[in-house]
C-alpha cells in the first residue's frame, strides 16, 4: 500500500506540472478478458480464462500532432477462473494517430500486486508486461479502446523443488473513457 501511495503522489506531482503545460487528464474503465500461462518443465498450459474489470485514470501528453504519450494508473483484476490476481498497473503508452480520432498504441507496463484469490504467498510483488492497442476518439472527449497485454515476467516466486514453474499473465481489454 505504501508503494501505491508513493506512485500516486509522483503521478499527481507530475500531473500538476503537466497541467500547466496544457496536458489533458481522463478516466477509463472496461472489461478484462485475461488468463495465465503456466509452464512447467518446458510444457505449457492455460487454465480457463476469467472476465473481470479495470478502472483508473490517465494523462495525455501531446508530443507532436501525431504522437502522444499516455501514462495511466489502473486498478485491474486479472488472472484465470478461480485464480484472480489484482494489480495496480502503470502502462506507459506511446500513441500514434493514423488519422484524426484514431490511434494505435504500444508501451511497457509495470504492475504492483494488490491481492490474489487464496492469498499472495508464492507470487512476486511486481509484474512487467508489454501492451499493444488502438483507440477511437469521438466528439466531446469520449473514447473507446482495445488493448492486448502480454506478461513478460514470471510472477511465481521460486521455491525449492519448483524452480521450473513459470506463471505469466496475458489479457485483452475493451474499455471506454473520457478525457477532460
Amino acid at each position: 500500500m505504501k508503494k501505491i501511495m508513493i506512485i500516486m503522489l509522483i503521478l499527481v506531482a507530475f500531473g500538476m506540472n503537466a497541467f500547466a503545460q496544457g496536458i489533458t487528464f481522463g478516466v477509463k474503465a472496461g472489461a478484462n478478458f485475461s488468463n495465465l500461462k503456466i509452464s512447467f518443465d518446458s510444457e505449457g498450459a492455460s487454465p480457463d480464462g476469467a472476465t473481470s474489470i479495470y478502472l483508473g485514470g490517465l494523462m495525455d501528453v501531446g508530443l507532436s500532432e501525431k504522437m502522444h504519450f499516455q501514462p495511466e494508473l489502473l486498478y485491474s483484476m486479472e488472472g484465470a477462473k478461480d485464480a484472480d490476481v489484482s494489480y495496480v498497473n502503470i502502462p506507459l503508452m506511446l500513441k500514434y494517430y493514423l488519422v484524426e480520432g484514431f490511434n494505435i498504441q504500444a508501451g511497457p507496463q509495470v504492475g504492483i500486486l494488490v491481492d490474489a484469490e487464496g492469498g499472495t504467498d508464492g507470487l512476486k510483488g511486481t509484474n512487467f508486461g508489454l501492451n499493444f492497442g488502438a483507440a477511437f476518439e469521438v466528439v466531446g472527449g469520449f473514447f473507446a479502446d482495445a488493448r492486448y497485454n502480454l506478461g513478460l515476467s514470471n510472477i511465481a516466486e521460486e521455491e525449492p523443488g519448483f524452480e521450473d514453474i513459470s506463471l505469466k499473465t496475458k489479457g485483452f481489454q475493451l474499455g471506454v473513457g473520457y478525457r477532460f
